[in-house]
């Protein structure tokens, strides 16, 4: 089974500071070991939130673009559902079925563990 049973179509929202914005026109949906998780039409992401000065070496839109959306919702105030470390552990499963070879993932997953509290923002009960 396909753990991302929706195409994933977007379109430009232009430039939000120094990263490029895209927003959803459709629902999207992971499949995660944690559950489903929607990721609805209008919801905005720059992708993977990497550093400009290391984008020569992973771009914000790399083969783990799928994975880096599903984590921005999660990261989101539109989260009501998961806590941070099931998101990161989300993000990794997701780098994981997307075929992301192991060393980008474990280094992405590690980034995000240790430089993202400040972006979570889920509004969990």
């Amino acid at each position: 089974m396909n753990p991302f049973p929706d195409k994933l179509c977007f379109e430009d929202a232009g430039m939000k500071g120094s990263s490029r914005v895209f927003r959803l026109t459709s629902q999207f949906r992971y499949l995660s070991s944690f559950g489903s998780i929607y990721v609805p039409p209008l919801f905005e992401t720059d992708g993977a939130s990497i550093p400009r000065a290391f984008w020569n070496i992973l771009s914000p839109h790399g083969d783990y673009f799928y994975a880096a959306v599903v984590h921005d919702f999660l990261y989101s105030k539109l989260n009501t559902e998961f806590h941070r470390d099931e998101a990161d552990l989300i993000f990794k499963e997701a780098m994981f079925n997307v075929g992301v070879p192991w060393y980008r993932r474990e280094t992405i997953y590690q980034a995000v563990k240790w430089f993202g509290a400040s972006s979570f923002k889920a509004k969990l009960p």
